[in-house]
């Protein structure tokens, strides 16, 4: 099972990455790959992963200053990405999304 996770941030230069790394903070107990600047694909075990994840990043964006724009989708099992990224790329994708 996994999810995919972006967000936007309305800071920029430092500060757009001490946010940056504090969205990211709860993510790091899970396997995930990062294809895109912002858009991550995390493996996760259950809806209740998930919610922790989103409840995480409702967190953060709430109590920082600056704008947070997120989106976590559903909870999804098996399926495969396409478009067009690095060669290298596809098998950490594929690690989180068809091993489901």
């Amino acid at each position: 099972m996994h999810i995919a996770v972006s967000w936007d941030i309305s800071a920029s230069g430092e500060r757009w990455t001490e946010i940056d790394n504090q969205l990211k903070a709860p993510l790091t107990q899970y396997s995930w790959v990062k294809p895109l600047e912002t858009f991550y694909i995390i493996k996760i075990g259950s809806e209740a992963e998930r919610k922790n994840i989103k409840d995480a990043l409702v967190q953060v964006a709430t109590e920082v200053a600056e704008t947070v724009h997120f989106l976590v989708t559903p909870a999804m099992i098996g399926g495969k990405y396409d478009g067009y990224l690095p060669k290298d790329t596809w098998p950490l994708i594929n690690k989180r999304t068809i091993d489901d």
